[in-house]
């Protein structure tokens, strides 16, 4: 029998693919910018709601747009990704901006420049 963990993380992965898939292929918005990386799902317990993860690549305040825009359009994504996957209760989509890119760039930065120190 699997365990209800492993059926969460291939709901994550599923929603993820097909997230990434609608924003790109089904959503057309010129605020949003080409480059829209899905990184992450988080699907809550009861699979009742889920924060999406995303990159997107550009400036801050297209950045914030992005997301505006996204959030905006979470039903019309619902929509387009619930056909796609077999599930009860289709979650309610949140999208929220993935900054774990940003803070890996600074910390690269940060280690190069103490990196002569270390010796």
């Amino acid at each position: 029998m699997t365990s209800p963990q492993f059926h969460i993380n291939r709901l994550q992965e599923d929603f993820r693919r097909e997230i990434a898939w609608a924003i790109a292929n089904r959503l057309r918005d010129p605020r949003i910018p080409d480059i829209v990386t899905v990184t992450e799902i988080m699907l809550a317990a009861d699979t009742r709601n889920a924060t999406v993860k995303v990159s997107i690549f550009g400036e801050e305040g297209v950045q914030k747009q992005a997301i505006d825009v996204l959030n905006k359009a979470a039903p019309f994504i619902q929509n387009v990704v619930a056909p796609r996957i077999r599930i009860k209760h289709f979650p309610k989509l949140y999208f929220k901006l993935d900054r774990s890119l940003d803070y890996r760039d600074r910390l690269d930065d940060l280690l190069e420049k103490i990196k002569d120190d270390l010796v």
